[in-house]
Protein backbone atom coordinates (compact mmCIF):
# COMPACT_ATOMS: atom_id res chain seq x y z
CA UNK A 1 0.00 0.00 0.00
CA UNK A 2 2.85 2.72 0.77
CA UNK A 3 4.58 1.61 -2.19
CA UNK A 4 2.10 1.46 -4.51
CA UNK A 5 -1.53 2.50 -3.47
CA UNK A 6 -0.74 6.20 -1.82
CA UNK A 7 -1.05 8.97 -3.19
CA UNK A 8 1.51 12.03 -3.36
CA UNK A 9 -0.52 13.85 -1.18
CA UNK A 10 -0.37 10.63 1.62
CA UNK A 11 -4.35 9.51 0.68
CA UNK A 12 -4.95 6.03 -0.28
CA UNK A 13 -6.11 4.78 -3.92
CA UNK A 14 -8.74 2.49 -4.03
CA UNK A 15 -8.43 -0.96 -5.40
CA UNK A 16 -5.75 -2.57 -8.14
CA UNK A 17 -7.45 -5.36 -10.30
CA UNK A 18 -6.98 -8.87 -10.14
CA UNK A 19 -6.29 -9.46 -13.64
CA UNK A 20 -3.61 -8.65 -15.47
CA UNK A 21 -1.88 -9.18 -18.79
CA UNK A 22 0.94 -12.24 -18.24
CA UNK A 23 2.26 -11.03 -22.10
CA UNK A 24 3.42 -7.65 -22.75
CA UNK A 25 2.74 -8.13 -26.35
CA UNK A 26 -0.58 -9.27 -25.59
CA UNK A 27 -1.79 -7.06 -23.31
CA UNK A 28 -5.76 -7.68 -24.13
CA UNK A 29 -4.82 -11.48 -22.52
CA UNK A 30 -5.19 -11.10 -18.84
CA UNK A 31 -4.93 -13.73 -16.09
CA UNK A 32 -5.49 -14.13 -12.47
CA UNK A 33 -3.44 -12.48 -10.68
CA UNK A 34 -0.88 -12.65 -13.13
CA UNK A 35 1.39 -10.06 -11.73
CA UNK A 36 2.24 -11.96 -8.78
CA UNK A 37 2.58 -15.51 -9.23
CA UNK A 38 5.54 -16.81 -10.29
CA UNK A 39 6.66 -20.53 -11.44
CA UNK A 40 9.55 -22.35 -10.14
CA UNK A 41 11.39 -22.12 -13.74
CA UNK A 42 11.22 -17.61 -13.53
CA UNK A 43 12.75 -18.11 -9.93
CA UNK A 44 15.56 -20.40 -10.61
CA UNK A 45 16.47 -18.09 -13.61
CA UNK A 46 16.84 -15.11 -11.52
CA UNK A 47 17.92 -16.28 -8.19
CA UNK A 48 21.15 -18.69 -8.04
CA UNK A 49 21.29 -21.61 -5.64
CA UNK A 50 21.31 -22.46 -2.66
CA UNK A 51 19.75 -18.84 -1.89
CA UNK A 52 16.87 -20.30 -4.51
CA UNK A 53 16.12 -23.18 -2.55
CA UNK A 54 15.66 -21.06 0.52
CA UNK A 55 13.63 -18.62 -0.89
CA UNK A 56 11.62 -21.84 -2.33
CA UNK A 57 11.23 -23.12 1.66
CA UNK A 58 10.51 -19.96 3.33
CA UNK A 59 8.12 -18.57 0.69
CA UNK A 60 6.21 -22.37 -0.02
CA UNK A 61 7.56 -22.81 -3.86
CA UNK A 62 6.95 -26.18 -5.05
CA UNK A 63 8.07 -27.10 -8.74
CA UNK A 64 4.78 -28.23 -9.99
CA UNK A 65 2.72 -24.81 -8.80
CA UNK A 66 1.28 -24.74 -4.75
CA UNK A 67 -2.20 -23.86 -6.08
CA UNK A 68 -4.14 -26.88 -5.02
CA UNK A 69 -7.91 -25.66 -5.77
CA UNK A 70 -7.41 -24.23 -9.65
CA UNK A 71 -11.36 -24.38 -11.01
CA UNK A 72 -10.28 -22.34 -13.59
CA UNK A 73 -6.72 -23.64 -14.44
CA UNK A 74 -5.54 -20.13 -14.01
CA UNK A 75 -2.83 -20.76 -11.97
CA UNK A 76 -1.41 -24.23 -13.26
CA UNK A 77 2.69 -24.42 -12.71
CA UNK A 78 2.50 -21.15 -10.86
CA UNK A 79 3.11 -20.26 -6.83
CA UNK A 80 1.28 -17.69 -5.01
CA UNK A 81 4.17 -16.75 -2.81
CA UNK A 82 3.36 -16.88 1.07
CA UNK A 83 5.13 -17.08 4.20
CA UNK A 84 5.36 -20.46 4.56
CA UNK A 85 8.20 -21.09 7.11
CA UNK A 86 9.89 -18.75 9.48
CA UNK A 87 13.44 -17.96 8.51
CA UNK A 88 14.67 -19.62 11.96
CA UNK A 89 12.70 -22.80 10.46
CA UNK A 90 14.51 -22.58 7.01
CA UNK A 91 18.23 -22.22 8.50
CA UNK A 92 17.45 -24.80 10.84
CA UNK A 93 16.24 -27.23 7.65
CA UNK A 94 19.07 -26.23 5.28
CA UNK A 95 21.84 -26.28 8.37
CA UNK A 96 22.63 -22.98 7.69
CA UNK A 97 22.91 -19.32 10.43
CA UNK A 98 19.59 -17.32 10.76
CA UNK A 99 21.72 -14.11 9.43
CA UNK A 100 23.31 -16.34 6.33
CA UNK A 101 19.68 -17.31 5.36
CA UNK A 102 18.04 -13.94 5.61
CA UNK A 103 20.62 -12.35 3.62
CA UNK A 104 20.36 -14.98 0.94
CA UNK A 105 16.26 -14.83 0.96
CA UNK A 106 16.28 -10.34 1.19
CA UNK A 107 18.44 -10.57 -1.95
CA UNK A 108 15.92 -13.02 -3.98
CA UNK A 109 13.26 -11.05 -2.12
CA UNK A 110 14.85 -7.41 -4.31
CA UNK A 111 15.80 -9.09 -7.18
CA UNK A 112 12.13 -10.69 -7.61
CA UNK A 113 10.81 -7.46 -6.85
CA UNK A 114 13.21 -5.89 -9.56
CA UNK A 115 11.60 -8.60 -11.82
CA UNK A 116 7.99 -8.17 -11.59
CA UNK A 117 8.40 -4.05 -11.39
CA UNK A 118 8.84 -4.89 -15.29
CA UNK A 119 6.03 -6.93 -15.78
CA UNK A 120 2.93 -5.46 -17.17
CA UNK A 121 1.30 -3.72 -13.83
CA UNK A 122 -2.44 -4.28 -13.16
CA UNK A 123 -4.99 -1.27 -13.74
CA UNK A 124 -4.76 1.03 -10.61
CA UNK A 125 -8.48 2.84 -9.27
CA UNK A 126 -6.65 5.78 -8.01
CA UNK A 127 -9.86 7.81 -6.69
CA UNK A 128 -9.80 8.68 -2.81
CA UNK A 129 -12.65 7.24 -0.77
CA UNK A 130 -12.92 8.48 2.56
CA UNK A 131 -14.71 5.56 4.57
CA UNK A 132 -11.75 3.51 3.05
CA UNK A 133 -9.15 5.78 4.29
CA UNK A 134 -10.28 6.05 7.55
CA UNK A 135 -10.44 2.42 8.14
CA UNK A 136 -6.52 2.37 6.56
CA UNK A 137 -5.98 5.29 8.78
CA UNK A 138 -7.10 3.57 11.86
CA UNK A 139 -4.78 0.50 10.97
CA UNK A 140 -1.83 2.27 10.24
CA UNK A 141 -1.98 4.78 13.06
CA UNK A 142 -2.32 1.56 15.54
CA UNK A 143 0.42 -0.41 13.63
CA UNK A 144 2.53 2.35 13.96
CA UNK A 145 1.79 3.09 17.85
CA UNK A 146 2.12 -1.13 18.53
CA UNK A 147 4.96 -2.03 16.45
CA UNK A 148 6.89 1.53 16.93
CA UNK A 149 7.02 1.72 13.21
CA UNK A 150 7.78 5.98 12.16
CA UNK A 151 6.41 5.21 8.35
CA UNK A 152 3.35 3.60 9.57
CA UNK A 153 2.40 6.61 11.82
CA UNK A 154 3.39 8.64 8.88
CA UNK A 155 1.50 7.18 6.41
CA UNK A 156 -1.50 7.67 9.07
CA UNK A 157 -1.14 11.34 9.64
CA UNK A 158 -0.26 12.24 5.92
CA UNK A 159 -3.82 10.64 4.75
CA UNK A 160 -5.61 12.11 7.63
CA UNK A 161 -4.37 15.61 6.79
CA UNK A 162 -5.38 14.72 2.83
CA UNK A 163 -8.86 14.09 3.94
CA UNK A 164 -8.98 17.27 6.51
CA UNK A 165 -7.69 19.72 3.69
CA UNK A 166 -9.56 18.42 0.52
CA UNK A 167 -12.97 16.84 1.84
CA UNK A 168 -13.97 18.17 4.69
CA UNK A 169 -15.82 21.85 5.01
CA UNK A 170 -15.04 23.94 8.16
CA UNK A 171 -17.51 26.37 7.03
CA UNK A 172 -20.53 23.85 6.91
CA UNK A 173 -19.06 21.07 8.57
CA UNK A 174 -19.87 18.62 5.67
CA UNK A 175 -17.48 15.83 4.84
CA UNK A 176 -17.65 14.75 1.31
CA UNK A 177 -17.01 10.95 -0.59
CA UNK A 178 -14.41 11.00 -2.77
CA UNK A 179 -11.32 12.65 -4.68
CA UNK A 180 -9.64 12.40 -7.68
CA UNK A 181 -7.39 14.28 -9.95
CA UNK A 182 -7.90 17.47 -7.50
CA UNK A 183 -11.95 17.00 -7.61
CA UNK A 184 -13.58 16.21 -4.24
CA UNK A 185 -17.24 15.66 -5.16
CA UNK A 186 -20.49 13.78 -3.79
CA UNK A 187 -21.69 14.66 -0.07
CA UNK A 188 -20.60 11.78 2.45
CA UNK A 189 -22.76 8.90 3.66
CA UNK A 190 -23.04 8.07 7.28
CA UNK A 191 -20.14 5.71 6.71
CA UNK A 192 -17.81 8.15 5.48
CA UNK A 193 -18.59 10.38 8.48
CA UNK A 194 -18.64 7.21 11.17
CA UNK A 195 -14.87 6.16 9.81
CA UNK A 196 -12.93 8.69 8.84
CA UNK A 197 -14.20 10.10 12.37
CA UNK A 198 -12.89 7.03 14.00
CA UNK A 199 -9.63 7.00 12.52
CA UNK A 200 -9.59 10.70 14.05
CA UNK A 201 -10.08 9.35 17.54
CA UNK A 202 -7.73 6.21 16.66
CA UNK A 203 -4.88 8.40 15.22
CA UNK A 204 -5.48 10.68 18.78
CA UNK A 205 -4.81 7.99 21.01
CA UNK A 206 -1.40 6.94 18.99
CA UNK A 207 -0.16 10.26 18.50
CA UNK A 208 -2.04 12.95 20.68
CA UNK A 209 -2.95 15.79 18.28
CA UNK A 210 -5.92 17.42 19.67
CA UNK A 211 -7.19 18.53 16.62
CA UNK A 212 -7.60 15.45 15.43
CA UNK A 213 -9.85 14.81 18.64
CA UNK A 214 -11.99 18.14 18.48
CA UNK A 215 -12.37 16.86 14.89
CA UNK A 216 -13.84 13.62 15.16
CA UNK A 217 -15.96 15.42 17.86
CA UNK A 218 -17.48 17.39 15.04
CA UNK A 219 -17.92 15.01 12.90
CA UNK A 220 -19.70 12.97 14.75
CA UNK A 221 -21.96 15.77 16.06
CA UNK A 222 -22.59 16.47 12.36
CA UNK A 223 -23.53 13.12 11.84
CA UNK A 224 -26.45 13.46 14.32
CA UNK A 225 -26.99 16.41 12.63
CA UNK A 226 -27.90 14.59 8.95
CA UNK A 227 -28.32 11.00 9.69
CA UNK A 228 -29.97 10.34 12.93
CA UNK A 229 -33.00 8.86 13.34
CA UNK A 230 -34.09 10.74 16.67
CA UNK A 231 -37.58 8.78 17.54
CA UNK A 232 -37.01 5.85 16.94
CA UNK A 233 -32.72 5.15 17.17
CA UNK A 234 -29.67 4.87 15.43
CA UNK A 235 -28.62 6.27 11.91
CA UNK A 236 -29.72 6.36 8.28
CA UNK A 237 -26.94 5.82 6.25
CA UNK A 238 -27.68 8.88 3.87
CA UNK A 239 -29.42 12.19 3.70
CA UNK A 240 -32.81 12.97 4.25
CA UNK A 241 -33.85 14.88 0.82
CA UNK A 242 -31.68 13.13 -1.24
CA UNK A 243 -33.91 12.56 -4.18
CA UNK A 244 -32.23 9.55 -5.85
CA UNK A 245 -33.46 7.37 -3.27
CA UNK A 246 -36.33 5.80 -3.03
CA UNK A 247 -35.93 5.13 0.67
CA UNK A 248 -33.20 5.63 3.70
CA UNK A 249 -32.00 2.86 5.30
CA UNK A 250 -30.08 2.03 8.31
CA UNK A 251 -27.00 -0.16 7.66
CA UNK A 252 -27.37 -3.63 10.00
CA UNK A 253 -24.86 -5.88 8.29
CA UNK A 254 -20.83 -5.89 9.22
CA UNK A 255 -19.47 -7.49 6.10
CA UNK A 256 -16.28 -6.74 4.39
CA UNK A 257 -16.42 -3.65 5.45
CA UNK A 258 -18.16 -2.70 8.83
CA UNK A 259 -21.58 -0.81 9.10
CA UNK A 260 -21.91 2.99 9.60
CA UNK A 261 -24.20 2.00 12.80
CA UNK A 262 -21.59 -0.28 14.31
CA UNK A 263 -19.00 2.18 14.02
CA UNK A 264 -20.88 4.94 14.96
CA UNK A 265 -21.72 2.66 18.12
CA UNK A 266 -18.62 2.62 19.38
CA UNK A 267 -17.41 6.24 18.11
CA UNK A 268 -20.44 7.95 20.43
CA UNK A 269 -19.59 5.76 23.12
CA UNK A 270 -16.04 6.15 23.39
CA UNK A 271 -16.76 9.94 23.01
CA UNK A 272 -18.89 9.93 25.83
CA UNK A 273 -15.90 8.70 28.05
CA UNK A 274 -13.61 11.36 26.64
CA UNK A 275 -16.24 14.05 26.88
CA UNK A 276 -18.68 13.23 29.67
CA UNK A 277 -21.55 14.05 27.76
CA UNK A 278 -24.56 12.56 28.21
CA UNK A 279 -26.50 13.47 24.71
CA UNK A 280 -24.04 11.51 23.12
CA UNK A 281 -24.73 8.67 25.58
CA UNK A 282 -28.27 8.98 25.02
CA UNK A 283 -28.11 8.82 21.39
CA UNK A 284 -25.40 5.31 22.04
CA UNK A 285 -28.48 3.83 24.06
CA UNK A 286 -30.96 4.75 21.47
CA UNK A 287 -28.83 3.16 18.46
CA UNK A 288 -28.70 -0.34 20.78
CA UNK A 289 -32.07 -0.32 21.21
CA UNK A 290 -33.32 -0.08 17.57
CA UNK A 291 -30.77 -3.13 16.35
CA UNK A 292 -31.45 -5.09 19.98
CA UNK A 293 -34.30 -7.22 17.75
CA UNK A 294 -31.43 -8.06 14.99
CA UNK A 295 -28.49 -8.72 17.83
CA UNK A 296 -30.81 -10.60 19.69
CA UNK A 297 -31.91 -12.91 16.42
CA UNK A 298 -28.58 -12.45 14.40
CA UNK A 299 -25.54 -11.63 16.51
CA UNK A 300 -23.19 -13.12 13.94
CA UNK A 301 -24.18 -10.44 11.18
CA UNK A 302 -23.31 -7.36 13.31
CA UNK A 303 -19.54 -8.37 15.13
CA UNK A 304 -18.31 -4.68 15.21
CA UNK A 305 -21.95 -3.71 17.04
CA UNK A 306 -21.15 -6.56 19.32
CA UNK A 307 -17.27 -5.31 19.75
CA UNK A 308 -19.14 -1.76 20.42
CA UNK A 309 -21.30 -3.57 22.74
CA UNK A 310 -18.45 -4.88 24.72
CA UNK A 311 -17.23 -1.61 25.19
CA UNK A 312 -20.36 -0.85 26.93
CA UNK A 313 -20.63 -3.68 29.02
CA UNK A 314 -16.56 -3.56 30.05
CA UNK A 315 -16.79 -0.84 32.74
CA UNK A 316 -13.75 1.11 29.91
CA UNK A 317 -11.26 2.75 32.13
CA UNK A 318 -9.98 6.22 31.17
CA UNK A 319 -6.38 6.28 31.28
CA UNK A 320 -5.12 9.87 31.34
CA UNK A 321 -1.48 10.49 30.73
CA UNK A 322 0.56 13.84 32.17
CA UNK A 323 4.11 13.99 30.36
CA UNK A 324 5.99 15.52 27.09
CA UNK A 325 4.48 13.81 23.90
CA UNK A 326 8.02 12.91 22.88
CA UNK A 327 9.32 12.75 25.87
CA UNK A 328 11.43 9.32 27.02
CA UNK A 329 10.06 8.91 30.33
CA UNK A 330 6.29 9.48 28.51
CA UNK A 331 7.24 6.52 25.75
CA UNK A 332 8.15 4.32 28.19
CA UNK A 333 4.31 4.00 29.66
CA UNK A 334 2.85 4.12 26.22
CA UNK A 335 4.87 1.38 25.58
CA UNK A 336 3.67 -0.61 28.10
CA UNK A 337 -0.23 0.63 26.99
CA UNK A 338 0.57 -0.70 23.33
CA UNK A 339 1.99 -3.45 24.18
CA UNK A 340 -1.57 -5.20 26.00
CA UNK A 341 -4.34 -6.15 24.47
CA UNK A 342 -6.58 -3.09 26.37
CA UNK A 343 -9.62 -2.72 23.96
CA UNK A 344 -12.26 -1.08 26.76
CA UNK A 345 -10.34 2.16 27.56
CA UNK A 346 -9.96 5.88 26.63
CA UNK A 347 -6.03 7.21 26.37
CA UNK A 348 -5.90 10.95 27.21
CA UNK A 349 -2.44 13.07 27.10
CA UNK A 350 -2.01 16.03 28.79
CA UNK A 351 0.99 18.18 27.71
CA UNK A 352 0.59 21.42 27.88
CA UNK A 353 -1.74 24.05 29.95
CA UNK A 354 -4.11 24.06 26.67
CA UNK A 355 -4.94 20.64 26.73
CA UNK A 356 -5.41 20.25 30.47
CA UNK A 357 -7.91 23.33 30.50
CA UNK A 358 -9.67 21.34 27.35
CA UNK A 359 -10.19 17.94 29.37
CA UNK A 360 -10.50 19.30 32.46
CA UNK A 361 -13.41 21.17 31.18
CA UNK A 362 -14.88 17.59 30.32
CA UNK A 363 -13.02 15.37 33.33
CA UNK A 364 -13.28 17.93 35.99
CA UNK A 365 -10.19 15.33 37.88
CA UNK A 366 -7.87 16.27 34.85
CA UNK A 367 -7.74 19.80 36.64
CA UNK A 368 -5.33 18.23 39.14
CA UNK A 369 -3.44 15.71 37.73
CA UNK A 370 0.42 16.18 37.50
CA UNK A 371 3.45 14.68 37.05
CA UNK A 372 4.83 12.07 39.85
CA UNK A 373 8.36 12.95 41.19
CA UNK A 374 8.85 15.03 38.16
CA UNK A 375 8.18 12.12 36.18
CA UNK A 376 5.45 11.38 33.19
CA UNK A 377 2.64 9.72 35.08
CA UNK A 378 -0.19 7.98 34.16
CA UNK A 379 -3.36 8.11 35.86
CA UNK A 380 -5.83 4.73 35.37
CA UNK A 381 -9.71 5.13 36.20
CA UNK A 382 -12.73 3.48 35.93
CA UNK A 383 -16.13 5.87 36.42
CA UNK A 384 -13.62 8.93 36.37
CA UNK A 385 -13.00 7.33 40.14
CA UNK A 386 -8.70 7.37 39.93
CA UNK A 387 -5.71 4.94 41.31
CA UNK A 388 -3.00 6.58 42.73
CA UNK A 389 -0.57 7.45 39.90
CA UNK A 390 2.17 5.51 38.55
CA UNK A 391 5.25 6.50 36.89
CA UNK A 392 6.94 3.33 35.50
CA UNK A 393 6.04 1.25 32.98
CA UNK A 394 6.10 -2.12 35.19
CA UNK A 395 3.31 -0.16 37.57
CA UNK A 396 1.05 0.86 34.77
CA UNK A 397 1.01 -2.93 33.39
CA UNK A 398 0.22 -3.88 36.22
CA UNK A 399 -2.79 -1.68 36.57
CA UNK A 400 -4.23 -2.71 33.04
CA UNK A 401 -3.48 -6.33 33.13
CA UNK A 402 -6.99 -6.74 34.32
Amino acid sequence: VLREMTDAGGAFYSAEDADSAPDASQPNVKGEGAFYIWSAEEIRALVEAPASDWFFHRYGVIEAGNVSNDPHGEFTGRNILYQANELEDTALHFDRTVDEIRAGVERAEQTLLAARGKRPRPHLDDKVLTSWNGLMISAFAKGGAVLEEPRYADAARRAAEFLIARMYQPENGILLRRYREGDAAIPGFLDDYALFAQALLDLYEAQFDRRHLDLALRLTEKQRELFEDTAQGAFFSSQEGDSQLVLRVKEDYDGAEPSGNSIALGNLLRLAQITNREDLRASAERLLAAFAARLTAAPVALPQMLAACEFRLGQPRQIILVGDRDAADTKALLRALHARFVPHRIVLLVDSPEARAALSAAIPAIAAMDRVDGHASAYVCRDYTCQMPVNTAERLGELIQY
